[in-house]
């Protein structure tokens, strides 16, 4: 089972990985944000101490409204953090953080930046699988990680190879809500349409395979008597998108 240390280290290492990025002196943004007023908030309090409410609203302004890449990488440590266990703020949903990602042209980052993000995207994804859906909604780490161009092949054997029932609940939730619209019109489903067509190919696949099934049905009778519902319920997604 994946520990609080082992997620921790992954966050400390984006700590590392983008400490040359100075804390912004101005940030750039058209008056309406007041970016006096957002950069007071933002320096308030020392990086790893800014809450949600401090750094979320920065986090969704981040590069298209407000201050360029290197404010961004300076302040994403923190963001990504708090996107491990606080998804209040639009700026903290992971997949919205890969699409801010994208826009700050991820693909020609450092590695050793590209290293440590990715590292916390894999593990918050497989510390969540231990957790029930009702704690934390799993579903954006592992569409975050598509989006990046990340070991989707690693999460999805994560998912299979994690032995408790809360990962088969997550994929029950996954086949009660973006999975079918995923399958049937990948386009629709939100930030997936942004998934090149060789991941959204390879993820439906996986859905329509044998193991995910059987995931579902080896659940059945571990999972709490008030969950099996969701079981029952992503069976019948399974049965009606599957040959």
């Amino acid at each position: 089972m994946p520990t609080d240390t082992n997620l921790q280290n992954r966050i400390d290492d984006c700590y590392t990985a983008f400490a040359d990025y100075s804390r912004p002196r101005m940030l750039e943004a058209a008056p309406t944000r007041d970016p006096r007023a957002l950069l007071a908030t933002l320096t308030s309090a020392p990086l790893r101490a800014l809450t949600p409410e401090q750094i979320g609203p920065y986090a969704g302004w981040a590069m298209t409204t407000v201050g360029g890449v290197d404010d961004y990488r300076h302040f994403l440590p923190r963001i990504l953090e708090l996107a491990t266990f606080c998804h209040s703020q639009p700026g903290l949903d992971p997949p919205f953080i890969a699409g801010k990602l994208g826009y700050a042209g991820w693909p020609t980052w450092p590695p050793d930046e590209r290293k440590a993000v990715l590292g916390l995207f894999a593990e918050a994804w497989r510390a969540g699988l231990w957790r029930h859906p009702d704690e934390v909604d799993s579903s954006g780490w592992i569409a975050a990680i598509a989006l990046l161009g990340g070991d989707l092949d690693g999460a999805l054997a994560a998912w299979l190879s994690t032995p408790s029932p809360n990962a088969a609940l997550h994929l029950a939730a996954f086949f009660q809500g973006e999975a079918e619209s995923l399958i049937r019109k990948p386009r629709n489903v939100a930030y997936w349409g942004n998934v090149d067509d060789d991941t959204i190919d390879r993820m439906q696949r996986w859905l329509r395979g044998e193991e995910p099934r059987q995931l579902l049905l080896n659940a059945r009778g571990l999972a709490e008597p008030k969950d099996e519902w969701l079981l029952d319920s992503a069976l019948l997604v399974v049965n009606a998108v599957t040959p």
